[in-house]
């Protein structure tokens, strides 16, 4: 059989549109791979700030009620109140005097931490007032 000089420049460039549609897949896999990892870990990120940013809520609204009621010094767990967050309350007296150094009484440093998990991981805030109870 004798091949043309046409036939024979067409069965290597077969070979290579083949080597080059792998090429082009192992390059798509890889984009496609490094994408689909950015993605979780933005969105792994975008879940961490939103336990952060609901204990953070939840410690204003804990230090709120800390507020409208009388406050002892101690240490003390609260209740759980069914949001997945433990909250953890310090009262202690602050010794405090005023620019004519006289002693001020009834001053309390109120600290407020919040423990809860996220991802495994045991994560935790805390807060910390001066509250004045006449």
């Amino acid at each position: 059989m004798i091949l043309t000089l046409n036939q024979r420049q067409r069965r290597p460039r077969q070979g290579m549109v083949l080597f080059e549609v792998i090429i082009a897949l192992a390059i798509f896999a890889a984009v496609a791979f490094a994408l689909v990892t950015a993605l979780d870990s933005s969105f792994g990120a975008a879940e961490s700030r939103l336990d952060i940013d609901g204990a953070v809520r939840s410690l204003n609204n804990q230090l709120a009620l800390l507020n409208a009621a009388r406050v002892l010094p101690g240490d003390r767990d609260m209740p759980d109140d069914g949001s997945g967050y433990l909250y953890h309350v310090s009262v202690t007296q602050e010794q405090m005097v005023d620019q004519h150094n006289i002693p001020l009484q009834n001053m309390l440093r109120a600290t407020i931490t919040v423990t809860w998990q996220s991802r495994g991981e045991t994560q935790s805030r805390s807060v910390s007032e001066l509250l004045f109870q006449p």
